[in-house]
């Protein structure tokens, strides 16, 4: 085994000491989240998701000092180049989130690391994942620092944010963002249906049953995904259906067809 083909939990822990050094005494709590923690993961394909809350606001922090210490980290593990989604935010602005103009710090896949001076309150989905289901690497329990989120507020962001992606689908998109887009309509959908949050894989196989005369592109977008975008949504008459497919979810995740159960 290749040190890029272990645990992703073994890397968190890795990327953690190199954050913890880069911030020292400015870093509040880091915490893990997303599929390594909650299922769904899938080895050479998933992201590592954290968020890092510190005591100053981000503007304040050595920024350049932590867009080095990223690169060397996916210069040393190249496996893991784009891959990585990890937040840094001030934990005023954390725990006033609903109301924050406040900045955070981000890399993500097809991003560099950057700050970006966003309405944190559309971050909900991930602030409410942070407190109900992350590991704390550092620091005090994400209970203390998050503030209570309710599950309508997250399901109401989680339709949202199907919405979001749904948009950016249109716009001449790759096979990779429709396959994404597919799976993050199946998964936002079962959240709607169910009242219950899963993996993207939990998703795609609850919608494969329910609407069965989508299994062969559901099946083509979980392919493409393992594939990181390479397999699927070349020809036109897939990337068609594709979005056909995805009009019909944003449909019923709005509510909009009601004859299925």
């Amino acid at each position: 085994m290749n040190r890029d083909e272990r645990p992703a939990a073994d890397f968190a822990a890795v990327l953690a000491s190199e954050i913890q050094a880069a911030l020292g005494n400015d870093l509040v709590g880091l915490y893990l989240y997303g599929s390594a923690v909650s299922g769904g993961f899938d080895p050479g394909v998933s992201d590592i998701d954290l968020v890092a809350v510190t005591s100053p606001e981000v503007d304040a922090l050595d920024l350049a000092g932590l867009a080095r210490m990223h690169y060397r980290f996916v210069s040393q593990y190249p496996g893991w180049s784009d891959r990585l989604e990890i937040v840094y935010i001030g934990r005023a602005t954390l725990q006033s989130f609903r109301t924050s103009p406040g900045s955070l710090a981000v890399i993500s896949p097809g991003e560099p690391f950057h700050v970006r001076d966003d309405r944190v309150a559309e971050w909900l989905q991930n602030w409410y994942l942070l407190r109900e289901t992350s590991v704390c690497l550092y620091g005090a329990d994400a209970a203390a620092i998050v503030p209570p989120i309710s599950w309508i507020e997250f399901v109401a962001a989680t339709v949202r944010y199907a919405d979001e992606v749904r948009n950016r689908s249109r716009l001449g998109a790759g096979g990779g963002v429709m396959a994404y887009t597919i799976l993050t309509m199946c998964r936002a959908l079962r959240t709607v249906r169910t009242q219950t949050y899963g993996s993207k894989q939990e998703a795609a196989a609850w919608t494969r049953e329910r609407m069965p005369e989508w299994a062969p592109l559901i099946d083509a977008a979980l392919k493409c995904r393992l594939s990181r975008g390479t397999i699927g949504f070349k020809d036109e008459r897939s990337r068609t259906a594709a979005e056909t497919l995805i009009a019909l979810l944003a449909d019923e995740i709005l509510g909009r067809t009601t004859d299925r159960p």
